[in-house]
């Protein structure tokens, strides 16, 4: 890449593949060459709108977007992406449930967070992956953690009956009441459900002390049961 680099600065024309387009960009941006650049977003944006909506391309398009923005500091290729992946049908089924399944446990909150954010309020993909993965660990993770921390998702997870008594199910097997994380997200989700069918803010408002938690993990068969850990 550097060789084809020092030739296109000589010739002024360069052509830029898929398997050569993070080096290219990097170089070209931190030496400033901005008709490089230039043409390196140029053909990110015809991968775009090249790419079939499988999830492989996909990923190739979001990963090099998140390294534009973390290691370059360039949110260009995000905003490129972000509209592309807009236009997709399902597009949290079709890719962004796969993207969580095979990078879960390594995803960097930033790019949670992006993630989270194409979602647009089609998060019941998301929930079923973090179910899974869940279940695989012992303890619940600081990914977990951060995916209930998105409304969008909390929402949508009180918004299934089923899913929700399920998911507490799984958090308390891994609860741990010494836990000042474990316990927020517990008092979130409680809180969540209280609203959800119409509870006073007063009683959502509520403290919640470590010891009332400790016998928690029974209580979750039904709506009902829920309400009276507060």
């Amino acid at each position: 890449v550097a060789v084809m680099f020092l030739e296109s600065l000589y010739s002024g024309v360069v052509i830029v593949e898929k398997s050569q387009f993070r080096e290219l960009n990097k170089i070209s941006r931190a030496f400033k060459v901005k008709w490089m650049s230039e043409k390196c977003t140029a053909a990110f944006i015809q991968f775009c709108e090249s790419s079939s909506q499988n999830f492989k391309d996909m990923a190739f398009l979001f990963n090099e977007a998140i390294y534009s923005e973390t290691a370059l500091k360039s949110d260009s290729l995000v905003q490129i992406v972000v509209n592309t992946f807009s236009r997709i049908e399902n597009m949290s089924e079709l890719f962004v449930e796969q993207y969580l399944r095979e990078n879960i446990t390594e995803i960097k909150p930033a790019t949670l967070e992006r993630l989270l954010g194409m979602c647009k309020g089609q998060c019941i993909p998301v929930l079923r992956a973090v179910k899974d993965h869940i279940q695989m660990e012992e303890e619940i993770t600081s990914t977990v953690h951060a995916v209930f921390s998105n409304t969008e998702v909390v929402q949508c997870l009180v918004n299934d009956s089923q899913l929700y008594v399920d998911m507490m199910d799984l958090l308390f097997e891994r609860f741990d009441n010494k836990n000042q994380k474990d316990l927020g997200l517990v008092k979130t989700l409680n809180k969540a459900l209280r609203h959800q069918d119409g509870a006073s803010t007063s009683t959502c408002d509520a403290s919640v002390s470590e010891s009332g938690y400790t016998t928690i993990p029974n209580l979750f068969h039904d709506r009902e049961s829920v309400h009276k850990i507060t």
